[in-house]
């Protein structure tokens, strides 16, 4: 049985080269003889796609060499056992998925204990960040762009996404870039926070089960739940029942040690006023 999170990251994989290549599904359909239903379900990851297929459809829209045999080998990887993992010379096929599974999801957790949960960062806030980190100029510019335009998700005026951001309180204590971009970010999280389908809530400094290590748990409507998992030069798509269902339980247990969401506010706008204070 194919691998949900990897037959979705593939279907993200032919729609975006497909896309790029600059034909139209129903033009690569025709040529395949198949219906117009059939390449969107292969597109949105509802049905899964065979390495001759996709071979089929990569000659149509000309993708070859390198992209084609990473392609392949993605889908050859669909019924392999085990979680679906990137690393860092795969950074564009993460994205790739991590843009597909944002954009159907119903609901995203994201815990984070390092920094600001990226659908809800400031411009400012990830230019430092990314700087700080040692991007370039050029590149930095390039992801505030893409990370900008994901937050696309919970801003929309069409069924938004359902975002649960559980941040821990060491990091509205980082600073990231000059005061008052840390201050302009958190007024940032206190707007965010009133949108009927945002939840921000904070975990009070100290120890607590999700000290471990960011993740986000997608869920959605009509597919099983997915988790993502991100270190420094890899990050893995969890999608096997037990995997989720420890991230689920291990999501809840965390929501019962946060501050409800008054109280994260109320912290929120203290320590909006502290960096706003210091940068005077």
């Amino acid at each position: 049985m194919a691998s949900g999170a990897r037959q979705r990251a593939l279907a993200a994989e032919i729609r975006d080269a497909r896309k790029k290549s600059g034909w139209e599904a129903q033009a690569v359909a025709q040529r395949l003889g198949w219906s117009k239903a059939t390449m969107s379900r292969v597109e949105s990851g509802a049905r899964a796609i065979t390495e001759a297929d996709l071979a089929a459809i990569l000659a149509i829209i000309g993708v070859t060499g390198t992209e084609r045999d990473r392609l392949l080998g993605m889908a050859h990887d669909l019924h392999q056992p085990g979680w679906w993992e990137t690393t860092s010379s795969g950074l564009s096929s993460q994205l790739t998925a991590v843009l597909g599974f944002e954009r159907d999801a119903r609901r995203i957790t994201e815990l984070n204990i390092t920094v600001v949960p990226g659908l809800l960062q400031t411009a400012a806030y990830t230019r430092a960040l990314m700087l700080g980190g040692g991007v370039s100029e050029a590149d930095a510019e390039t992801r505030v762009a893409v990370r900008l335009g994901r937050q696309d998700v919970i801003t929309r005026r069409r069924v938004p996404a359902e975002l649960v951001a559980l941040i821990d309180e060491v990091v509205l204590l980082r600073p990231v870039g000059p005061h008052d971009v840390m201050a302009e970010q958190l007024r940032h999280l206190v707007e965010m926070a009133s949108l009927p389908n945002v939840t921000i809530q904070v975990l009070p400094l100290g120890v607590h089960p999700g000290i471990d290590g960011t993740f986000v748990f997608y869920e959605y409507a009509k597919a099983p739940s997915i988790v993502h998992v991100e270190h420094h030069r890899s990050s893995a798509f969890l999608d096997e029942p037990e995997d989720v269902s420890a991230y689920r339980t291990l999501r809840d247990t965390v929501l019962t040690c946060a501050l409800d969401v008054d109280e994260s506010v109320e912290v929120l706008s203290s320590y909006e006023r502290k960096w706003d204070e210091e940068r005077s």
